[in-house]
């Protein structure tokens, strides 16, 4: 079985990836587009203070069997993150062009709102700081993909 703390810890690597994506964009472009990456680059960053926070409080909680995960739904989440986030973002890694960078980007959120909705059954009191990832990760969806028309 897989634990709570484990998908967790993907979440903290989603993030942490995001950040490093969205700084290197913000370094490439020197006009509006520089602070829009930058501000991206941040609400990352903070929310893999947020993922931080929720994988100490797990590990504090002993992983009571509340805390553990159906194969079954772990492999589907483990799935969805080595299939398609993190390939994705080791596309980010590499030379490409602002349409191109967007288009990943806009994937990569896609996807890490599917992965962090489907975290919802399996945590306690922390839904609601999941659900306001959620919506963040909704509003840079949409910003990216107003800036992609």
């Amino acid at each position: 079985m897989v634990s709570l703390g484990d998908l967790l810890s993907i979440a903290l690597k989603i993030e942490a990836s995001g950040y490093e994506f969205y700084s290197n964009l913000s370094r490439q472009h020197s006009d509006s587009l520089q602070k829009f990456f930058s501000d991206l680059a941040e609400q990352e960053r903070q929310h893999q203070e947020i993922f931080r926070k929720l994988i100490e409080d797990d590990k504090k909680k002993n992983a009571s069997l509340s805390n553990w995960i159906e194969e079954e739904t772990a492999g589907y989440l483990k799935s969805l993150a080595d299939v398609s986030i993190f390939p994705n973002i080791e596309k980010m890694k590499t030379n490409m062009t602002s349409q191109d960078a967007l288009n990943f980007a806009i994937g990569v959120e896609k996807d890490s709102i599917i992965f962090y909705s489907e975290l919802i059954p399996y945590i306690e009191e922390e839904k609601q700081i999941i659900k306001e990832i959620i919506a963040e990760e909704k509003r840079h969806l949409m910003d990216l993909l107003s800036i992609k028309l």
